[in-house]
């Protein structure tokens, strides 16, 4: 595993009680801002923190139902607050947080827990960079966060797009949900006078370039304008956030290929880790990609990336929340590594004929864009009923009646009937079943995006496979 050169420490605090211990209430607004560093430093990125108030919850006024609710402040308390407690001990000499900072909810909601979260943040007691998510409204944002931002960076910000440096290294700060024209020419300047000017490049933004498995998760004149840039100009790595995967990879460009590193630090799901491209089907073709760690489905596994950079080599960890490093990345110049080193992952289970009689539950996993009820299922020839309703591809698992459970085979014919005037996208689908013992057996998920209409055709995706109108999606999924 690789180590940064020398150790942090975080001295600069006089809590004398751990951080996962102190009440929220107890937080104060502070700002560290970030002194005069040298190589080598070290920055810690965080994305998708979605903090809430305890305040927020028992609001009758909150936008998320109770459940949701609680499940928010339960990540604050089991994810969050530990996270904190670990970035204290390890001490990097500043941290940047790539947005969907809070849960939202009513205005004033939103200005209210971005207070508190910058204060929960800030106890931590290191510089913070923010970069504003989709969902961090832009009147709070401007009025409560960024105010924070240059104080961090000693400077008055005058918009949510901006650079500063480190000891030759540039950092670019992106406001990816407000993506423009302007923005764009900005960032195309920045990235044209860094090329001989600066050590390393670090751009920061919260949408992905490449969305790896959620498709069409990312603006896409976004992505589109960004693929064309570093086509042309070279950057050391593009951090980001928004899917809730993680993953980490290594993108083949025109110019020098790209490093994207994609995390979350939200922990919503009652699943344990979960592989990432053993659920989800990656959507870069394999020729895109030289090398990429799978990473884990969104939600299942809390964590951050850890990157120190010495006068030349600049190493990047993804941390477990609870684990440790997972996956390390080394390099000294873009486009050229050192080190691809990932921790194996356990490989999944086959299905052996004995084991269909021994089925004791039944899955169908699917994402899906603009889902609509009345969309029956049919597995085998049997109906199963109707398929839920999904919006944003987000993954939906969705439990089979038993009386299927007899029906199924090693190869099994899914059918989703059509509805009148369906819009629907659906791809991912996947069957899994679980066994005695608690093992679970999955089908590969389909690589094809089944869909009913043309608003994804700019993306040009080759694996969007268009429906015709009043035709029923059909696919064969078959355990290995």
């Amino acid at each position: 595993m690789c180590t940064p050169e020398r150790a942090y420490s975080c001295d600069k605090g006089t809590k004398s009680v751990p951080l996962g211990h102190v009440r929220i209430s107890e937080y104060s607004e502070g700002t560290y801002p970030v002194k005069d560093l040298s190589c080598p430093f070290s920055f810690a990125v965080v994305s998708d923190t979605h903090f809430v108030r305890r305040e927020f919850v028992d609001s009758p006024t909150r936008s998320t139902n109770p459940l949701d609710a609680e499940t928010y402040l339960e990540n604050v308390t089991f994810a969050l607050a530990p996270m904190m407690d670990a970035l204290r001990k390890v001490g990097p000499d500043f941290l940047v947080i790539t947005g969907d900072i809070v849960e939202p909810g009513e205005e004033g909601d939103l200005t209210e827990n971005l207070k508190a979260a910058l204060g929960f943040f800030s106890a931590c007691e290191i510089p913070i960079i923010y970069v504003r998510g989709n969902l961090d409204e832009v009147a709070a944002f401007d009025s409560v966060v960024r105010p924070k931002i240059g104080a961090t960076l000693s400077t008055t910000l005058t918009c949510n797009h901006f650079s500063f440096e480190v000891d030759g290294c540039l950092f670019l700060v992106l406001d990816t949900a407000a993506w423009s024209d302007d923005q764009c020419k900005w960032v195309e300047g920045q990235l044209k006078s860094a090329q001989m000017t600066s050590r390393h490049i670090f751009v920061l933004g919260h949408h992905p370039i490449w969305p790896v498995a959620r498709a069409f998760f990312t603006p896409y004149a976004f992505h589109n304008d960004m693929v064309g840039l570093l086509d042309t100009y070279s950057i050391d790595a593009y951090f980001c956030g928004h899917t809730h995967n993680q993953s980490i990879i290594w993108h083949r460009t025109k110019g020098l290929p790209v490093l994207q590193f994609m995390g979350a630090m939200i922990g919503l799901s009652d699943e344990p880790p979960m592989v990432l491209n053993q659920i989800l089907s990656f959507l870069p073709e394999d020729d895109d990609l030289l090398a990429f760690w799978p990473g884990y489905l969104e939600n299942t596994a809390p964590g951050w990336f850890m990157v120190s950079v010495k006068s030349e080599e600049v190493v990047a960890e993804w941390h477990h929340l609870n684990r440790g490093s997972e996956a390390v990345v080394a390099w000294e110049r873009p486009g050229d590594l050192i080190d691809f080193w990932m921790m194996d992952q356990v490989p999944p289970s086959k299905l052996i004929p004995t084991d269909l009689g021994r089925i004791r539950r039944a899955f169908l996993r699917f994402c899906a864009w603009d889902g609509v009820p009345g969309m029956g299922i049919s597995l085998n020839g049997t109906p199963v009923g109707d398929l839920p309703v999904s919006d944003g591809f987000a993954p939906t698992r969705f439990e089979l009646p038993g009386h299927i459970l007899r029906t199924l085979q090693k190869e099994n014919r899914l059918r989703v009937s059509q509805v009148p005037n369906c819009e629907s996208t659906i791809g991912n689908l996947m069957l899994e079943v679980m066994l005695p013992g608690g093992r679970y057996i999955r089908t590969p998920a389909t690589g094809e995006l089944f869909s009913w209409t043309d608003k994804w055709s700019t993306w040009a995706n080759r694996k969007l496979k268009k429906l015709k109108p009043g035709e029923d999606l059909q696919s064969m999924l078959v355990f290995g």
